[in-house]
C-alpha cells in the first residue's frame, strides 16, 4: 500500500468519522458515537496531512480541501457573528449566540471534505 492509497482511505476514514459525529450530535444519540467519529476525524486527518504529498493528484485533493475549508472558516468567523447581530436586530431581542463553537468547528471540517471530495469527483479538469 503506497501513501496515495493511504491519503484514500484516510480520507474515507475521516469522512465516515465526521458523519458518526454530526450523527452523535443528536439528543438522543449515545456519547460515544460522537466520540468514536472524533476519533476517526482525527485519525483521518493526521494520516491526510502525513501523505498529502504522495503525489501530485493528493496535493491537489489537500489543496482543494483546506482551501474551502479556509475560506468557510473566514466566512463563519465574520460573517456568522454580524448576521446574528442583524437578526437580533431587526427582531429586538437579545439572545445567546444559536450557533455553538462545536457546529462551526463541524462546518469547517465538513467544508475540507466537501472541497476534497467535489476536487476528487469532478477531476483535475
Amino acid at each position: 500500500m503506497n501513501k496515495a492509497d493511504i491519503f484514500m482511505a484516510a480520507s474515507w476514514i475521516g469522512l465516515s468519522g465526521l458523519i458518526l459525529t454530526a450523527a452523535g450530535q443528536s439528543p438522543s444519540a449515545p456519547d460515544a458515537l460522537a466520540t468514536i467519529g472524533i476519533i476517526l476525524v482525527i485519525l483521518g486527518s493526521f494520516a491526510m496531512l502525513l501523505t498529502r504529498k504522495a503525489d501530485e493528484y493528493t496535493e491537489g485533493l489537500w489543496s482543494a480541501g483546506a482551501s474551502v475549508a479556509f475560506g468557510t472558516l473566514l466566512i463563519l468567523t465574520a460573517g456568522l457573528g454580524f448576521v446574528e447581530g442583524l437578526i437580533d436586530g431587526f427582531t429586538d431581542s437579545e439572545r445567546e449566540r444559536s450557533i455553538s463553537a462545536d457546529t462551526a468547528l463541524t462546518l469547517d471540517i465538513a467544508a475540507f471534505y466537501i472541497g476534497l471530495f467535489v476536487k476528487r469527483l469532478l477531476g483535475d479538469g
